[in-house]
């Protein structure tokens, strides 16, 4: 069974993020972990004195409120969007990137689904620094969904990848789970001018092998600007799903640790899958 996070501010683009989730994996069998993180905070004593909680444990009364929001939203979106799963809710203190962490560790998630910006961030952002945070933990799989992005269908997946890595079932299984709930194609895409390295082709024969029963179609384009190619190969075909591999020091950070993240945020409009390496 499935282990899906879903980690909520209660913004809309956290809870159109968990729509999504729960319309992808509506045939599957899964439970679904709703996560509400507040950061530490302070109360001053007039806040205490105006609302009568001297003497009181503000921060359980706290934890208790928010818990009690927390599994009537979980409980709402599941009677409308689920379809008979399990779930269970949690509400923690901390900042988020480390308690998702913790909670992948001990919770044993198989897959966080969340919203690419808070309420507040600016509407010209679509990787919020919770996201990027996130992603650069890279403690288990994680689906950023672009906010208001509705889930239509997952007809074509594009698979970017530099063929560097030496890929592992484990790479793999999170795209393979979703193309077969969906029946959808496998666009492998690899951007390079110097034609592949010997190891790059055993890479690729990998690859070959592991999509030979889905319906995959390989892509070698002879270019330099790696986002170009992805934005202009998305405008041309049809995307449902960008999935790629945060492979450490090589695709991954040149795609966005470099001042080109904004012309990202600007023009990714389908949800993104980044797998951990």
């Amino acid at each position: 069974m499935l282990s899906i996070l879903l980690p909520t501010d209660f913004s809309k683009n956290s809870e159109n993020a968990i729509k999504y989730a729960l319309e992808l994996y509506k045939n599957e069998e899964c439970k679904f972990h709703f996560l509400h993180c507040y950061p530490p905070v302070i109360f001053t004593y007039e806040y205490q004195i105006e609302r009568g909680l001297i003497g009181k444990n503000i921060h359980k009364i706290l934890q208790e409120e928010t818990k009690e929001k927390l599994y009537e939203f979980a409980l709402s979106l599941m009677r409308n969007y689920g379809n008979k799963q399990e779930f269970d809710i949690e509400v923690v203190q901390g900042f988020l990137p480390d308690r998702i962490s913790k909670v992948v560790s001990d919770t044993k998630i198989d897959l966080i689904v969340m919203g690419t910006k808070g309420e507040t961030d600016s509407k010209r952002v679509v990787f919020g620094s919770n996201t990027i945070q996130v992603i650069n933990k890279r403690c288990c799989p994680i689906i950023a969904v672009p906010d208001d992005y509705k889930f239509n269908s997952i007809d074509q997946i594009l698979f970017p990848t530099d063929l560097n890595l030496e890929f592992k079932s484990r790479h793999l299984q999170p795209l393979l789970k979703i193309s077969k709930l969906h029946n959808s194609a496998i666009n492998v895409l690899h951007i390079s001018l110097l034609g592949l390295s010997s190891m790059q082709r055993e890479h690729k024969k990998y690859l070959e092998d592991e999509f030979a029963n889905f319906k995959a179609k390989f892509n070698i384009l002879e270019e330099t600007n790696i986002t170009d190619v992805i934005f202009e190969y998305q405008k041309n075909n049809e995307t449902d799903l960008l999935v790629m591999i945060n492979n450490k020091h090589l695709f991954f950070e040149n795609l966005f640790f470099k001042p080109i993240i904004s012309k990202i945020a600007m023009h990714l409009q389908t949800p993104f899958m980044v797998i951990p390496a």
